[in-house]
């Protein structure tokens, strides 16, 4: 139970991100909540690293759902243990990014989401 309870927060926080980054995309003015909070509308360049952090945080969802065992796509065990971990490291890495921000409000919103969904992908890792 605790496998699905942590997959659900996962993938509900990845589809907010997701969300959030196809707005960054389209030019909407949230870059203050990304990228150092530089921008207010971000340049191409960070609208396309948008795009493709869709991609991977689709493929985030797909990843944790086969590790929780509610979705069977690939069907590699090890495989989805070793993307978790990476996720994990990697959203570790990102929180700590996020808590040295500049922009006070990347830090106040990006730092805790990242750092559940890093947790939640530890939890996944050991206890799957």
């Amino acid at each position: 139970m605790i496998l699905i309870i942590t997959a659900i927060i996962v993938c509900v926080l990845l589809f907010l991100l997701i969300i959030f980054q196809l707005l960054l995309a389209i030019g909407l003015p949230f870059g203050r909540f990304a990228y150092g909070g530089k921008y207010e509308k971000l340049p191409n360049n960070l609208r396309i690293m948008s795009l493709i952090a869709v991609g991977i945080f689709i493929f985030g969802i797909i990843i944790v759902l086969e590790r929780a065992t509610i979705i069977t796509i690939l069907n590699n065990e090890l495989f989805t243990t070793i993307v978790v971990w990476i996720f994990a490291v990697y959203l570790t890495l990102n929180t700590l990014m996020n808590a040295a921000s500049k922009s006070q409000r990347e830090k106040r919103i990006m730092t805790p989401i990242s750092f559940v969904i890093a947790v939640c992908c530890y939890t996944l890792a050991i206890v799957g």
